[in-house]
């Protein structure tokens, strides 16, 4: 192993870890609203972040990754962005949010663990995952990203958590075109967009 190499993995290490210890802050803020006032969404929460938090550290290294100021931008804001809900005091979920976030949450999950080690923030390729969720639409999990903040909304309603959520929406579409950019180079990635038509929502786009 070279020099070279082995900082780049040191690097690559410290960059997963940061990445992370952000979503293990957003899970604690969370953890502090449930234990004052227990809220199904709110745990639904702590525990998907957690995971993500998880597999962001035991991530693969990507064959190629995507490195320009548009992906930067669009990556950032579009993952970080959400991170900026916030709670609002409340005794108790309105249930059609609930019930939009405990079905959000699940599908988040259900792809975060067909994805596993493959998870990224940046335009990537990690190789590609065609069962379960993605055998419905090619970015499952930004899906539930939608119908998390949805949700989100609905039991938190406030200016600042409807702004959050309509951008973090517009980022993850603009997210979709960068990453479908660099995989459709890949003829595994261009052969499973021929057979799973719908990238976000189905029979829509």
């Amino acid at each position: 192993m070279t020099a070279g190499s082995s900082l780049r993995g040191v690097g690559l290490a410290f960059t997963n870890l940061g990445l992370a210890t952000l979503f293990i802050l957003f899970a604690i803020a969370n953890a502090k609203s449930f234990l004052a006032s227990p809220r199904l969404s709110v745990f639904l929460i702590v525990a998907t972040e957690s995971i993500v938090a998880i597999f962001l550290i035991t991530r693969r290294n990507a064959d190629e990754t995507q490195h320009t100021w548009q992906t930067w931008v669009t990556t950032t804001c579009g993952t970080f962005a959400p991170l900026l809900l916030r709670p609002i005091d409340a005794t108790e979920d309105l249930l059609p949010g609930e019930i939009l976030q405990v079905i959000a949450f699940c599908m988040q999950i259900a792809a975060l663990l067909y994805l596993n080690r493959s998870i990224g923030l940046l335009p990537a390729h990690r190789g590609v995952k065609s069962a379960g969720l993605y055998s419905w639409v090619r970015h499952p999990l930004y899906t539930a990203y939608v119908v998390t903040y949805l949700g989100y909304w609905i039991n938190n309603q406030s200016l600042h958590n409807a702004v959050i959520a309509f951008a973090g929406t517009a980022f993850l579409v603009m997210r979709i075109y960068y990453e479908e950019a660099l995989l459709n180079k890949y003829p595994d990635y261009r052969r499973y967009s021929k057979r799973i038509r719908w990238r976000l929502i189905p029979s829509v786009w």
